[in-house]
């Protein structure tokens, strides 16, 4: 009853083995397009390599099972050992196509994000220390003002009453007349106090302007020179945080790792005192399944070439029995063939010396028998 169904179970291997096959071809040929740059070249090779498998272990197997032609051992090591190559190649490029897609799959995005929040710290930061620089900035102007102010009200309080008081009395002197004159030497002397006073009030306003201005020029400098330091503080700090960013392998970091590989991890945490890294277990994965498409494809080719083995054999067989009384035939026929022109170069030479006989004359026909007869005394 099982032969009814032979024939689906026998498709349905084919189907599977070849789905088996294009995935491990498609795994291959994207591994080798990131080697050898080049799209083509890399699924003809893919392709040419898990087709010359599938015919290796086809043949291996036909050629294995039949008695006759003999198999040579040195041959059959070297399929095996080329089958072995072909099959670790594969397993190798499934491998590094599974572990490129499960371990840290996220990682370029986390490290786009956390660059771009360093950036953003760093922005904020530097926003910050300006207003805060602009602050102190302007206190200090302030409290420079205020100084000033303060040293201004001090020098109009030195010179400003003793200037008055001295046009006062300048005043007073010019009500005293004499001679018809108010210019004596009382005035004089006012007048001379009075433009020293005034001098020394100009000078302190200028002396107070120069120090004022050298002041506002110092702390402007220092105020300049203290968040110039603090910018290249914090770009410095910024920088060290973008490349420590840029060389982390985030190893160990949720936010970069599968999360079923991450689930899987926990729930054997809990469950066992040591259990493995989600990169071990992301290496054990591929490997596992790696290996199953190549055994997958292994077994489902051996398995068919092995129920199709008595037809195959029975048509290499047939193949055989058909050359085999081809080249009998052939051999026969060149036999007869040697045969007939045996014959016919017989049949001309005999051919060829009765026309000879009879193309002789009479006198020539005497002259024979004549020579003939001296010969015989």
């Amino acid at each position: 009853m099982f032969h009814r169904f032979y024939p689906a179970t026998w498709a349905l291997l084919l189907v599977f083995g070849l789905l088996l096959f294009c995935v491990a071809a498609v795994l291959e040929g994207q591994v080798l397009f990131a080697y050898l740059q080049s799209l083509w070249l890399a699924l003809g090779l893919a392709a040419a390599l898990e087709g010359l498998k599938v015919l290796v272990i086809v043949m291996h197997r036909f050629l294995r099972n039949q008695q006759t032609v003999p198999y040579p051992r040195t041959v059959r090591a070297i399929v095996i050992g080329f089958r072995w190559m072909l099959l670790g190649l594969s397993a190798g490029c499934s491998l590094m196509f599974l572990a490129g897609h499960l371990d840290r799959p996220a990682l370029e995005q986390v490290r786009a994000a956390d660059l771009a929040a360093a950036e953003a710290r760093f922005g904020a930061d530097t926003e910050r220390a300006r207003a805060a620089a602009d602050a102190r900035r302007g206190d200090a102007v302030a409290a420079l003002d205020a100084q000033d102010r303060r040293e201004r009200e001090a020098i109009a309080a030195r010179y400003l009453p003793a200037i008055a008081a001295l046009e006062q009395k300048l005043d007073a002197e010019m009500e005293n007349v004499v001679g018809g004159e108010f210019i004596g030497k009382r005035y004089r002397a006012l007048e001379q106090r009075l433009a020293d006073e005034k001098a020394g009030f100009d000078r302190a306003r200028a002396d107070q302007d120069a120090r004022v201005a050298a002041r506002r020029a110092e702390l402007l400098a220092e105020l300049e020179r203290t968040q110039a330091a603090q910018n290249a503080a914090r770009t410095e700090a910024r920088d060290r945080e973008l490349t420590a960013i840029r060389a982390s392998g985030y190893q160990g970091d949720p936010r970069v790792e599968h999360a079923l590989a991450r689930a899987f991890v926990n729930t054997l945490d809990a469950v066992f005192p040591e259990p493995p890294t989600v990169l071990q277990f992301t290496f054990f994965l591929a490997l596992f399944l790696s290996v199953t498409v190549e055994l997958g494809i292994w077994v489902s080719f051996e398995l068919l070439t092995t129920s199709r083995l008595p037809v195959l054999e029975a048509w290499h067989r047939a193949a055989l029995a058909i050359d085999s009384k081809a080249a009998e035939t052939a051999s026969a026929l060149q036999g007869f063939a040697l045969d007939g022109e045996l014959v016919k170069a017989r049949v001309r030479r005999q051919r060829e010396s009765i026309e000879a006989g009879l193309s002789d004359g009479p006198q020539d026909k005497l002259a024979n028998d004549e020579s003939g007869a001296a010969r015989a005394a």
